[in-house]
């Protein structure tokens, strides 16, 4: 799976926009496809479980700050500031 962060700040997986709930559901019960994703699981998941109380506007720059803060892992998952 490639994911990728839009210009626009989206995080796209697959080609397709990735939301909250999406990325807290890998996190919760998936997390080998974190693991696939991202180098640091810690900082990833530290930051979505931050999020997890966060007003719903807060939530998709959440999703972007834990791909960020976990760094890619995979060959191919390529990330844009």
């Amino acid at each position: 799976m490639s994911v990728e962060i839009a210009e626009d700040g989206t995080v796209v997986a697959a080609g397709h926009p990735v939301d909250y709930a999406t990325v807290y559901t890998w996190a919760v019960d998936n997390p080998e496809m974190i693991t696939a994703l991202v180098q640091d699981t810690k900082a990833f998941v530290t930051v979505v479980a931050a999020a997890e109380a966060a007003p719903v506007e807060q939530q998709q720059v959440a999703v972007r700050e834990a791909f960020t803060a976990g760094r890619p892992q995979q060959p191919g998952v390529s990330w844009t500031p």
